[in-house]
């Protein structure tokens, strides 16, 4: 099936799904400072706000992995994309602390099934370099939607909207509404073909699957490094409009200069997973973790040309971390195509620790020290550390 036409349509059914994903991700992002003040927030409970849906997700990916691993993807993307609706709107009519935890919370039980799933489906419809191609080009989506939100969120839709917040979260969760049709209408189209596909893979689930992903040194080095990607990543990504208004810019001017660790991001996507190939991955990946080192630290200086060039380099690192290593993964000999929906679970329910810690360390240091400085220096180290690691699976891998 990898030569098949439809192959490309679902994969811009994948990549609208990834869109609204990333949406709403960022859409809060550009929306902090308001939200804090109308709801009288501390950045240590925004932070927790902002890192609810993924301790959900921590939970919840395992199960949706051992779901994925049973059923396929194709209907299980519809419910994640009606989750991501729900959880839109519910963010709009929230009132307090309390509702928008809750609401943002939800999320969390429909990304584990974009994140997952995708990878699935991509890796069932593509194979060789066509594979790493896919990935890069499905990865750009939440990049885009970051360029979209950080953008537009305080220099345009804000002032059409007579800045109110909660009409920009329904602008987005209209945006999945319309992502999630597009996504039934391929899926139905395509759907003989994706039948087959999933018939040709499920297997009768094995405990000894898990048992046997878990019980490989490659893999469980792989799931640490992307616990300390997703740290340094989700960190940044959540407050990094907040990280650059603070150091001298306006809401508008961060959101602009936002844009460009995501445009580095796409550029990154949809170049390093091609030329990632197994001989020299660990390398690239040993090279991206030290952009991000840079990068932070770069950031922190709060200076106008090195923080410029740190949002270039952290944004370098961002787009093509997680999606080589996920590669790396899915391509080890004990996961392959047939447990690639189940170690993709595992792999986010894993990293999306970091993915809580992220938002909230910089919340709970912000509050502390009153800048963001010593959070961005404490992910520099971090990425330090997973030079190290890659270091280590380099000898393992030999």
């Amino acid at each position: 099936m990898s030569e098949h036409p439809f192959r490309w349509l679902i994969l811009f059914g994948c990549w609208s799904l990834y869109f609204v994903f990333g949406l709403s991700i960022a859409g809060l992002a550009p929306l902090v400072v308001t939200i804090v003040a109308e709801l009288q927030l501390t950045s240590a409970q925004m932070g927790t706000v902002l890192g609810a849906w993924q301790f959900i997700y921590i939970f919840a990916a395992i199960p949706v992995g051992l779901t994925l691993h049973k059923f396929g993807p194709g209907r299980l993307l519809l419910l994640a994309g009606a989750i991501i609706v729900a959880s839109g709107f519910l963010r709009a009519e929230a009132q307090s602390y309390a509702g928008l935890l809750v609401s943002v919370a939800l999320f969390g039980l429909g990304g584990p099934i974009i994140s997952a799933g995708i990878p699935q489906v991509v890796s069932r419809w593509f194979t060789g370099k066509e594979r790493g191609l896919a990935m890069g080009v499905y990865i750009t989506g939440p990049a885009l939607a970051g360029v979209v939100a950080y953008s537009s969120t305080q220099s345009a839709l804000m002032p059409w909207l007579d800045n109110d917040w909660r009409a920009v979260l329904r602008v987005w969760a209209w945006a999945a509404i319309a992502a999630t049709f597009l996504w039934a209408v391929i899926w139905m189209l395509s759907r003989r073909h994706v039948k087959a596909q999933e018939a040709a893979a499920a297997v009768v689930f094995d405990w000894r699957h898990l048992w046997d992903i878990l019980h490989s040194r490659d893999v469980l080095i792989l799931l640490t490094i992307g616990a300390g990607i997703f740290t340094i990543d989700h960190g940044l990504r959540n407050w990094i409009p907040e990280i650059v208004r603070a150091a001298g810019w306006s809401p508008a001017e961060a959101g602009y200069l936002a844009v460009i660790p995501v445009v580095m991001g796409i550029i990154s996507a949809l170049i390093l997973p091609r030329l990632a190939t197994p001989q020299r991955r660990l390398r690239v990946l040993q090279l991206l973790f030290g952009s991000a080192v840079a990068g932070c630290l770069l950031i922190s200086t709060g200076l106008t040309v090195p923080v410029i060039a740190g949002l270039a380099a952290a944004g370098l690192a961002s787009g093509a971390m997680m999606t080589i290593t996920i590669l790396t993964l899915i391509e080890l000999p004990v996961v392959g195509p047939q447990r690639s929906g189940l170690a993709g679970g595992l792999y986010f329910s894993v990293a999306e620790i970091g993915g809580v810690g992220g938002p909230v360390l910089i919340g709970v240091m912000r509050d502390a020290t009153g800048g963001f400085q010593v959070a961005l220096i404490v992910l520099a180290t971090l990425g330090c550390g997973l030079v190290a690691l890659s270091r280590i699976l380099s000898g393992a891998s030999r």
